[in-house]
């Protein structure tokens, strides 16, 4: 057989194997509808319908990749907020079949005529037709008539409201990488302060993964982190190892904020659901901490609107109680996004409870501070909300948005010095594209924000003279230099210094591990 056969032959064998290949992913454009002409950061709906022409079923199952819908001409360019439509869960597409891929979009901020053409992806990248060369026009946005923020005139004493150039950065220290059990790496925690007999600070830390466990550490020198370069930065140095924090019947352990009350020595700790749909549980606890290390679980309560308060306990100055709260100093918050979301405050939350009986499985919370949710907490409009259904208003500007289900706060302090007040929430917001893809919350970026409030007006509410979610902050000010959610924050009014401790701040190997920053404010 010469050479010519040998090939007809083998092509013959392997043809129609191929040409199943070839067909196995593909797609077919049908329609658009997207409109024609768009203002400058518009939020609008497209929907893109292609057919299913290869012999493959597009599934959506967790070991399967679904297909999705990339943007093309460049391919995956940002122009329009995003580079991708997801298939939508439970969504199977068989061979034959039409499917409408559907989301919102956002326009670019300069006007002009930009391209819109979009390409299926599969588990082997790009298949298909690319839909036709389309041009929308965006036009300019006419000028906003946003009224600015303005900070508070101070009080008849000249006290004024706390601003972000207030604090002066004065260095960061890193955590330690283990204790016990638990590592720094996925833990979340608390941050409470305590003073010694001989005048010496220690600092609490709760880790939460693989095993809980409080310890106590010095408190470093701080060392000024910059350009996210860790290596200079002192490490805490443990003291004591506490274990774990648990709830009297050992069910619920510390994985929120806690303070320190040194009169009882008890720390008082908060515990959270992060998916609850059920009924009440002991959010709020208390430990005593006995000086030969005995640790004493003393009280569990319960707390009205539990997901508005179950992020943290934070103390409340002494001056404040007594003018405002009844000499009350345990706060409790700090609100913003949980699952399930309708129980939650849509925004930083504040309360604060009297001591509470440990005969008793249930305390009262006066709040300070907090959002329902037809009343979001403000926010800056650099996002835009993809599919989702609950707290999906969708921005009015670049600046001006409401609270989404991507913005967290899991750490406050309120301070209010002679000089000085103010309460500070430490928020983390999602930014860019905002989706509920396949049963996950996602955000294409984030941004860690100090939320401004001035502490008269959540004593106005704490008095009943002011209406819950009345309150919006005077700043909103973004901590670009400093990554990682806060999880714990505390005061010490002696030497007006603030501690933030900040989950994945930098890298250790493959994890990303804590950082403690430091501040003072200035006089």
């Amino acid at each position: 057989m010469n050479r010519m056969c040998v090939a007809v032959a083998l092509l013959a064998l392997i043809g129609p194997r191929a040409t199943a290949q070839q067909v196995e992913w593909d797609s077919k454009y049908i329609k658009m509808e997207v409109p024609k002409e768009v203002t400058a950061d518009q939020v609008f709906v497209a929907k893109v319908t292609m057919r299913n022409t290869g012999t493959q079923t597009w599934k959506e199952a967790r070991d399967v990749v679904p297909s999705s819908l990339h943007s093309a001409e460049p391919v995956d360019n940002l122009t329009w907020g995003t580079n991708f439509f997801i298939q939508g869960q439970g969504v199977v597409v068989a061979p034959g079949q039409d499917i409408t891929y559907t989301s919102y979009l956002r326009a670019p901020s300069e006007p002009g005529k930009q391209n819109f053409q979009w390409r299926v992806h599969g588990p082997k990248g790009a298949f298909g037709e690319t839909t036709p060369k389309l041009e929308i026009t965006v036009v300019k946005r006419a000028g906003a008539k946003e009224q600015p923020r303005a900070v508070p005139a101070p009080d008849p004493n000249g006290k004024r409201p706390l601003t972000f150039d207030d604090f002066e950065y004065l260095g960061s220290f890193k955590v330690p990488e283990a204790v016990g059990k638990g590592g720094a790496g996925f833990s979340e925690s608390g941050l409470a302060l305590r003073t010694l007999k001989d005048g010496s600070k220690r600092m609490f830390m709760n880790y939460t993964h693989p095993e809980p466990v409080l310890f106590e550490t010095d408190v470093p020198e701080p060392v000024k982190f910059e350009k996210g370069d860790a290596a200079a930065l002192k490490t805490a140095t443990v003291k004591k190892e506490w274990g774990a924090l648990t709830s009297k019947d050992r069910k619920y352990g510390a994985n929120g904020g806690f303070v320190w009350e040194d009169e009882r020595q008890t720390m008082y700790w908060t515990y959270y659901h992060g998916y609850w749909a059920g009924g009440d549980l002991p959010v709020l606890n208390a430990t005593k901490l006995d000086a030969d290390g005995t640790v004493t679980p003393v009280g569990s309560w319960m707390l009205p609107r539990q997901k508005w308060f179950w992020g943290g306990v934070t103390r409340l100055p002494k001056s404040f109680a007594d003018k405002y709260t009844g000499g009350a100093t345990l706060g409790v918050g700090f609100g913003g996004y949980y699952s399930i979301v309708e129980p939650c405050s849509r925004g930083p939350a504040l309360g604060v409870v009297a001591t509470p009986d440990p005969a008793k499985g249930k305390a009262e919370v006066t709040s300070l501070l907090g959002y329902p949710g037809t009343t979001p907490a403000p926010r800056p409009g650099d996002y835009f909300n993809a599919n989702c259904g609950f707290w999906n208003d969708q921005p009015k500007s670049r600046t001006a948005g409401s609270w989404t289900y991507c913005d967290h706060t899991r750490a406050g302090v309120l301070i209010d010095l002679a000089d000085k007040q103010g309460y500070i929430a430490f928020a983390k917001l999602g930014i860019g594209r905002l989706g509920y893809d396949y049963g996950h919350i996602g955000n294409a970026g984030e941004a860690q924000y100090w939320y401004f409030y001035d502490a008269r007006a959540l004593g106005e509410t704490a008095k009943g003279t002011r209406k819950v979610g009345a309150t919006a902050p005077y700043l909103m000010q973004s901590d670009a230099e400093m990554k990682g959610q806060a999880f714990g924050a505390c005061f010490d009014e002696e030497t007006r210094t603030l501690y933030v401790m900040r989950c994945a701040a930098y890298p250790v190997g493959r994890e990303m591990h804590p950082l403690v920053h430091v501040y003072r404010v200035k006089k």
